[in-house]
């Protein structure tokens, strides 16, 4: 495991480094939290409630959105498709390691990198709008909220890389891949809480592993889960885990099996 925590290091150092882009995504974050913070602070303004959430259960959802997206979607597996076009996975499959656990371990610096930013801008938003926060009344809730979180990273890191090893069949593969992940975020609650969409669209999106990326994990920070939901909830995200899991497998072994190395 040492070699892969080099590369984590090694991505960790590669991340501080390119300072321009790591400024434009901060701005870019704050002005996405700022904006989502006034909107669903003027829905309300003049109300109780929108939707089953107070005011403090909002702006909790707006806040950990924000956390959660940093971390969960945060992701260098756009490189996988590049490393496949121009022969550089060659490279990687004669070393000692394992190209996934190698691509995971990229991922989580660039998570790590992303994940600290964002609480940084959280809190400091916090501080500056006086802003009141819901926490969890049961000390076990972080337990469960910690686990769907792992879990989230888990599922979003296979279905990116997934749509990595496209690379394989076509090096035509950012469109399809922006599509995917702007549909994923949405369909995660990245944007809003899925609750407030109707029966029949909330019942659709949950046959999807992407409810589980961001909306489960905050409906059980808030509370807003009963114990039977809960155990469903973990139960389908394992289905996901380990259906993806399979898929994943025979889409890497199938795309090995056709690789040419081109451009080494």
């Amino acid at each position: 495991m040492k070699k892969y925590w080099f590369v984590f290091s090694l991505y960790w150092q590669e991340g501080l480094q390119q300072r321009a882009s790591f400024f434009i995504d901060r701005f870019r974050s704050c002005v996405t939290l700022i904006s989502f913070y006034y909107l669903w602070s003027a829905l309300l303004k003049n109300r109780p409630s929108f939707a089953g959430y107070d005011y403090s259960q909002m702006i909790t959802y707006v806040l950990g959105m924000d956390i959660l997206r940093s971390l969960v979607f945060a992701s260098r597996t756009y490189e996988i498709a590049g490393d496949i076009n121009h022969g550089r996975l060659s490279a990687y499959l004669l070393k000692p390691v394992n190209f996934f656990v190698y691509t995971f371990f990229r991922d989580l610096s660039e998570k790590s990198i992303n994940l600290v930013s964002a609480m940084m801008e959280v809190i400091g938003l916090t501080f500056l709008f006086h802003l009141k926060v819901h926490w969890p009344h049961d000390p076990f809730t972080w337990i469960w909220f910690l686990a769907a979180v792992g879990g989230a990273i888990w599922l979003n890191f296979l279905l990116n890389f997934m749509v990595g090893c496209w690379g394989f069949w076509t090096a035509e593969s950012g469109g399809p891949r922006f599509l995917m992940e702007l549909f994923v975020e949405f369909s995660a609650g990245a944007f809003f809480p899925l609750d407030i969409l109707s029966k029949r669209l909330q019942a659709a999106l949950q046959l999807l592993p992407s409810p589980y990326l961001v909306f489960f994990p905050l409906q059980i920070f808030l509370e807003k889960t009963t114990r039977a939901q809960l155990i469903d909830g973990l139960l389908i995200q394992l289905f996901w885990m380990a259906a993806l899991s399979g898929i994943v497998y025979g889409v890497w072994t199938r795309g090995l099996s056709m690789y040419g190395a081109q451009g080494s």
